[in-house]
């Protein structure tokens, strides 16, 4: 079941991309353009953990889980790029955002996410990964649980705050709530507290909804982009 369930969710992550390619070839929208990096990995990460019982624990699935790791750590906080420009872009026709207009605004987007990436850069020297055995999957992970050790005397290995996930996700939370309060758009608020939720609940975490959340997150702003960049010019 939950190896379909990853599947399934590699598939929605898939047609999100396609979503944001067409977006930026069609209106060369930059916040379509930056998330392209970030969401391919998505569909990576997903795929590795569902094709996780055909490989078994071994060192193709191995190899096969590292850049799902390096791609969180570098481009999981681009989504706060993203949510700059697309204020920016919704800022041509929505009243009272005309602050993103602003070249610092912008830039202060930016240095948030580039300082998040600096925070997590040490991780691709200081940390490894560990074989994870639970809901029957079969997988790699940065930590180890009672609920996940694959066998009794596995060292257990404790997880580190996801400072980065939590930033990214307040500050897509922040700007999506400008874009309700001004237009009534909710769906970027919305896809952000879905994340951040399916993330911090235990009982959702436990059922692996947080990668739902992730393509609730990406939907938000995506949406968000094919509403606004429509109506602006190609330059916004």
């Amino acid at each position: 079941m939950y190896t379909l369930m990853f599947a399934l969710y590699a598939l929605a992550q898939t047609a999100l991309f396609v979503w944001l390619l067409r977006l930026w070839r069609s209106t060369r929208a930059p916040a379509a353009a930056v998330l392209l990096v970030p969401q391919f990995f998505l569909i990576w990460d997903n795929l590795r953990v569902a094709s996780g019982t055909l490989f078994g624990h071994g060192p193709l699935l191995y190899w096969l889980t590292w850049p799902a790791f390096w791609s969180h750590w570098l481009t999981g906080c681009w989504l706060i790029i993203a949510s700059g420009s697309i204020l920016r872009l919704a800022s041509r026709r929505v009243p009272g955002l005309g602050f993103a207009q602003r070249r610092w605004v912008m830039g202060a987007f930016c240095l948030v996410a580039a300082a998040l990436m600096l925070y997590d850069l040490p991780y691709f020297w200081t940390r490894d990964i560990y074989p994870a055995c639970e809901l029957g999957l079969i997988r790699y992970s940065g930590a180890v649980s009672e609920a996940t050790r694959c066998f009794a005397d596995q060292p257990l290995v404790a997880s580190d705050f996801p400072l980065a996930p939590v930033v990214t996700c307040f500050v897509v939370i922040a700007s999506g709530a400008l874009l309700w309060v001004r237009d009534r758009f909710p769906w970027m608020a919305l896809g952000a507290v879905a994340m951040l939720l399916t993330a911090a609940l235990p009982a959702l975490r436990a059922h692996k909804l947080d990668n739902f959340g992730e393509v609730l997150i990406v939907l938000g702003a995506t949406l968000a982009i094919a509403r606004y960049a429509r109506a602006t010019p190609r330059d916004a």
